[in-house]
């Protein structure tokens, strides 16, 4: 016999999260059906979820670019840098990922369909769609 723990139960009152993320200044969140992602200030990306951690991590591989949006669908993740260049990680259930595939990522890819002339300014995640806004870049 053994003890079983839910590890996603819903919490009574609202308490801060830790790890990570503890100290840092929080711009943009988003949730999505199993999992969360925050932006901060220094344009970094945290997510958790997803039963693969459960305290925010920080995407390593996007420190060389300023985060500034998150969007979250079900299982997966889009992030907008201040360029307007989209990356994204997650499941790629009917291509959401926007990387000619249905496989998934356990780290940001950038999203190489939005032409160069163009830059993303919102965006919007379902179960099994995007959506993006776009503007053309100043020259």
């Amino acid at each position: 016999m053994g003890l079983a723990v839910d590890m996603y139960a819903m919490e009574s009152i609202p308490r801060p999260i830790e790890g990570d993320l503890e100290g840092r200044k929080v711009t943009r969140i988003a949730a999505g059906h199993t999992h969360a992602a925050a932006v901060t200030s220094n344009g970094e990306l945290f997510t958790w979820g997803m039963n693969m951690t459960h305290e925010p991590k920080l995407e390593s591989t996007l420190l060389h670019t300023k985060i500034v949006d998150v969007a979250c669908g079900q299982n997966y993740t889009l992030a907008s840098d201040v360029e307007g260049r989209v990356y994204s990680l997650g499941k790629g259930k009917t291509g959401v990922l926007g990387l000619a595939s249905t496989k998934a990522t356990a780290y940001p890819i950038l999203v190489e369909g939005i032409p160069d002339t163009e830059r993303v300014v919102s965006m919007s995640c379902g179960w099994a769609h995007v959506a993006c806004v776009t503007e053309p870049k100043e020259i």
